[in-house]
């Protein structure tokens, strides 16, 4: 009969696995959450920028309609209440070829958003007869 040997089987610690284990999870998850941070702020912007713009539109469209129903625009110190981040100018000039007997009322709107200055501009023709007070 053939005796078994008998096989040592040493059972060693496996001292500091876990604590990498650990540190590199840790390391993933704050790679991770500095990429969410980051698209996070890009988004941030974005919507920054949009808002700006909403707020210009809102604006000149008040504007507009304050020239077209009363003749003359919002007091500057009631539209920088209003409106504190955008600032507006007016421009009136006559209507050209099919336009013609009408008055042209351009507004140019500006607004900041993170630095960059945000720009857009409105147009309505008004009938001649109407009296402006610019």
């Amino acid at each position: 009969m053939i005796t078994p040997k008998k096989i040592k089987i040493s059972r060693k610690k496996q001292a500091g696995s876990l604590s990498i284990e650990m540190i590199v999870a840790v390391g993933i998850m704050a790679a991770l959450f500095s990429v969410l941070a980051a698209v996070g702020n890009s988004f941030k912007k974005v919507n920054d920028h949009r808002w700006a713009r909403h707020t210009m539109i809102a604006a000149g469209q008040a504007q507009m309609d304050a020239i077209a129903v009363t003749g003359k625009p919002i007091e500057k110190a009631t539209f920088k209440r209003l409106w504190p981040k955008v600032k507006c100018t007016v421009e009136i000039s006559k209507g050209e070829n099919l336009w013609q007997g009408l008055r042209k009322v351009e507004l140019h709107l500006s607004a900041k958003s993170h630095g960059k200055t945000v720009k857009t501009s409105l147009t309505r023709y008004i009938p001649a007869d109407k009296e402006l007070q610019i």
